[in-house]
């Protein structure tokens, strides 16, 4: 891969991450977006490396590392979602499963 092809393979994932409506998309959608970008852009990145002379090698070990870094930025909105929907399916869970005496204790 030339020089000029990496530059180009660069401008087309980022043109791709934006070709969605990000704002519209759901959660889930734009995590998977931005996994693909890294590890794309990652690979272009091998690439760009070799040409220079270096290890491309370990733009390709960091790869599946950097594409954690999605996980963890969507981890907060995907536990929301998963006690969100616990919630709405239980309509005590506001005021718990124990009765007046284990909650309260018995009478002295």
């Amino acid at each position: 891969m030339s020089i000029p092809r990496i530059k180009s393979n660069l401008h087309d994932h980022v043109e791709e991450l934006f070709s969605t409506d990000l704002l519209r998309s759901s959660d889930t959608e734009n995590q998977t977006a931005l996994k693909t970008f890294l590890s794309s852009t990652y690979s272009s990145l091998a690439s760009l490396a070799w040409h220079l002379g270096a290890d491309g090698d370990v733009f390709q070990r960091e790869a599946m590392p950097a594409s954690g870094i999605t996980d963890d930025a969507f981890f907060t909105v995907s536990r929301e979602r998963e006690f969100a929907g616990a919630r709405a399916g239980n309509a005590q869970s506001s005021h718990g499963t124990h009765n007046h005496r284990q909650r309260f204790g018995g009478s002295l």
